[in-house]
């Protein structure tokens, strides 16, 4: 596809391939990416923080490319745009206060429109005024070695269930509200799509609670009735913690319904779940051996990977749970993978299929640290991953069933060209219109051209395998999300 560049105020903004993928700078969305700069230039300002004013409805100019007339609509972006509190400096990319980036697409000659705007949080509110005042994945409120008085308020703030608000990760829309939200349950801010000022937490409905933590890529319920479906973590070690599958009533106050209640393999160690996979009959909770090192998150310690810990003799256990019946298979992969997102999910040939972007360990993590992606002496190459197939044979066995009481394994099978990926993978889309397809074609995601401490091309992948793999860079810029946008 061509490329589509445009600037607004004297700042050069990226949002395009055009004509069917939109495709934003990696974060903070309006970073300057010099495109004459090489990456070293482009990295170092798309990972430091935004203090400029917020943006209203700017005027923009297409320097290259054009807009393709049908392209029509509001681009959303969320992602982390301030990355200190006070003095203190926030150790991820992950960890970073939501700024959010609209640009309205009017199609052909008609300039697009810019508007940006942070979150009003709680979380944001506390850095504004000089200080932590909620861990983050990947930031603890103390140093570790840094007393117990941050350990404790961390531990409370947990047993409570309130935890961070710093909803920096994605944007959804639900009965009729655009929703951003992290990876914890209170995090849910209903947006203005408009003006992109926060609404307010989303009205829950009373006695619906599960869970403190839950991934930030709720899917709409294939089953259908307009409602979203998701995956809770209720930590409550060392006995009890477990994986709730719930889903959410498409109008406000908005129910949650429980449908399973899967325990964690370590009830004193949950694992990191980011996102999950779903059809209108199966939901699979991937559970893969990143845990949650409750000390490391209390900052008492360090863990193998920040906050996680790195278990790869448990396996990666994947759960099944048919909606039908209520049963859930239990399969056990081995060696393990690790994993942020999922591609898509269906159902053939007697097997349910998951196509994911799968990683050897968590080392992916340690790599998006700020000091890794800001400090050009911690830099070091992208870690390998690929789009593979995880196909999950049925057996109706309910829980334990699967392989672990002996079955026929899952089997692991790379779907994508190296040669064009460059050997990493992450960021999945698809066409929305074939989501749950078996005989889907394309996957759009980020790759690397190596060597690089960060993703620097877009890549196309044929998960058929014959041969539409493709790539697209642009020398000094850094891909962010793509989105897919599906010709009229």
């Amino acid at each position: 596809r061509r490329s589509l560049q445009v600037t607004a105020n004297m700042r050069r903004y990226r949002c395009a391939p055009a004509a069917a993928l939109l495709c934003g700078a990696l974060f903070p969305p309006v970073a300057c990416l010099p495109t004459a700069a090489g990456g070293r230039t482009a990295r170092h300002a798309a990972f430091a923080s935004y203090r400029g004013e917020a943006v209203s409805d700017a005027s923009m100019e297409v320097v290259r490319g054009a807009v393709p007339d049908w392209l029509r609509g509001a681009y959303l972006r969320n992602g982390p745009g301030l990355f200190e509190a006070g003095e203190r400096r926030l150790r991820h990319w992950f960890d970073g206060y939501a700024l959010l980036t609209r640009v309205q697409l009017s199609g052909g000659e008609t300039p697009p429109r810019l508007t940006t705007r942070f979150v009003e949080t709680d979380a944001l509110t506390a850095a504004r005024a000089g200080s932590l005042g909620y861990a983050e994945f990947q930031t603890p409120l103390s140093e570790p070695g840094g007393g117990v008085a941050g350990a404790l308020r961390s531990l409370a703030a947990l047993a409570a269930g309130d935890p961070t608000d710093n909803c920096c990760v994605n944007l959804v829309r639900h009965g009729g509200d655009l929703v951003a939200m992290t990876e914890t349950q209170r995090s849910w801010r209903a947006i203005d799509p408009a003006t992109l000022k926060s609404r307010g937490r989303v009205p829950w409905a009373a006695g619906s609670r599960l869970g403190v933590l839950g991934t930030a890529h709720p899917h709409p319920d294939p089953a259908g009735g307009g409602g979203l479906i998701n995956v809770a973590t209720d930590i409550s070690p060392p006995f009890f913690s477990s994986y709730q599958v719930y889903t959410v009533s498409a109008q406000p106050p908005w129910h949650r319904q429980l449908l399973a209640s899967i325990p964690c393999d370590d009830r004193a160690a949950p694992r990191w779940l980011h996102s999950f996979g779903v059809t209108d009959r199966s939901v699979v909770v991937i559970e893969q051996p990143a845990a949650y090192d409750v000390p490391a998150m209390l900052g008492v310690r360090s863990a193998s990977h920040g906050t996680l810990d790195w278990l790869p003799e448990r396996g990666t256990r994947v759960h099944v749970l048919d909606r039908r019946s209520g049963a859930v298979e239990v399969h056990v992969v081995q060696p393990p993978f690790f994993f942020f997102h999922v591609c898509n999910t269906f159902e053939a040939d007697g097997a349910v299929c998951v196509d994911l972007c799968a990683f050897d360990d968590p080392e992916i993590v340690s790599s998006l640290s700020l000091e890794r992606l800001t400090d050009d002496s911690q830099a070091r190459d992208l870690p390998r991953s690929r789009v593979v197939r995880l196909s999950l044979p049925r057996r109706g066995g309910g829980d334990g069933g699967g392989d672990a009481d002996g079955g026929a394994a899952p089997e692991l099978v790379p779907l994508d060209d190296v040669s064009v990926s460059g050997g990493f993978a992450d960021l999945p889309t698809i066409n929305p219109r074939v989501a749950g397809c078996a005989d889907y074609r394309f996957v759009y995601g980020i790759g690397a051209a190596r060597p690089t401490p960060v993703s620097n091309r877009l890549v196309k992948t044929d998960v058929a395998g014959r041969g539409g793999d493709a790539a697209f860079e642009v020398a000094g810029m850094l891909p962010g999300e793509p989105l897919f946008v599906p010709r009229p």
